[in-house]
């Protein structure tokens, strides 16, 4: 039968299956199954090796080894563990849904699953040895290895609904997704080149978008211009470099601003404080004294009274 969406998977060969309940020295490691490998712990708890990560099972913990990945097992707690183990081929690009998962067993897929731990012991005899592969057996019911097929195909069915393909990002995700990359970009440029002027055509040409798209990319998410933006980082850089106490006259000089009054009057707007003030407070020295003409515009003139008449 062809895959369809009707029809989204088929176990093309079930080639072992085996379940039992695991000691401590039934621990393996190094296995590796052509196929896919169906791991179920239906109680205890066990330390699965898949690939180069190892993941803890606990009762109830489903995994799916992928073809050709390495696999091991060691055992945990006190508690001896009851594990299935499932080698089959499976046609289908559903089963790329299961690639480094774990699931915790729902009521509706313990029905399939306790079916399968309790065919195991009719079609398969135990392995000979931790690690080895079961062998089947000769006499089995009449359509059993039919039904173990249904019922592994009926539990991958249910575990794939748990794990839905990721819809495809709407085009105004989309959108937001670029400009967000074009903004971070171009704050990256422009946090290379905060002591000198830049100048929009700049950024665009070394972001690779028009103006346009960075305007609009701007005012998109962070709601103000290129211009203002890189404004507020000048700023924010002449602010650490006061701090480090550096003078006004020396940050004015050195981002290329075309006065110190220019400079001390962008400063004073953006942050409420002179040049000079904000320096002294970063540093904790006292704020400069008053000069005489300073003190006399802040007191206020009052009228000298005459003086009175004689009686």
């Amino acid at each position: 039968m062809a895959l369809t969406e009707e029809f989204p998977l088929r176990i093309e060969a079930v080639t072992a299956a085996w379940a039992s309940e695991r000691r401590p020295q039934d621990d393996f490691s190094g296995e590796q199954a052509p196929g896919w490998q169906l791991v179920y712990v239906r109680s205890g708890a066990i330390e699965e090796l898949c690939g180069e990560r190892r993941v803890l099972l606990r009762a109830g913990g489903i995994l799916l080894h992928q073809p050709e990945e390495t696999f091991g097992m060691q055992t945990r707690g006190e508690i001896p563990p009851e594990v299935l183990r499932m080698d089959f081929f499976c046609a289908g690009s559903a089963m790329d849904r299961f690639r480094g998962l774990v699931f915790h067993a729902e009521p509706a897929e313990q029905h399939d699953l306790n079916w399968l731990m309790k065919a195991c012991g009719e079609l398969y005899e135990a392995p000979p040895a931790p690690g080895g592969k079961p062998v089947p057996r000769e006499d089995v019911p009449f359509g059993a290895r039919q039904q173990l097929v249904i019922h592994l195909e009926n539990l991958l069915i249910l575990l794939a609904r748990r794990c839905k393909r990721p819809r495809k990002p709407t085009q105004r995700i989309r959108r937001e997704r670029r400009q967000t990359a074009l903004v971070e970009a171009a704050r990256a440029y422009l946090a290379q080149n905060l002591e000198r002027e830049v100048r929009v055509e700049e950024v665009c040409a070394a972001v690779g978008c028009t103006r346009t798209q960075l305007q609009q990319a701007f005012r998109a998410r962070l709601r103000h211009t290129v211009r203002e933006e890189f404004s507020a980082m000048r700023l924010d850089y002449a602010a650490q470099l006061l701090a480090r106490g550096a003078t006004p006259g020396e940050v004015a000089a050195r981002m290329g601003y075309c006065s110190g009054a220019y400079f001390s009057q962008k400063f004073r707007e953006a942050t409420g404080n002179t040049p000079s003030a904000y320096r002294r407070m970063q540093q904790g020295l006292p704020a400069r004294r008053k000069n005489r003409q300073q003190k006399d515009k802040e007191e206020p003139k009052t009228s000298i009274p005459e003086p009175g008449g004689k009686k």
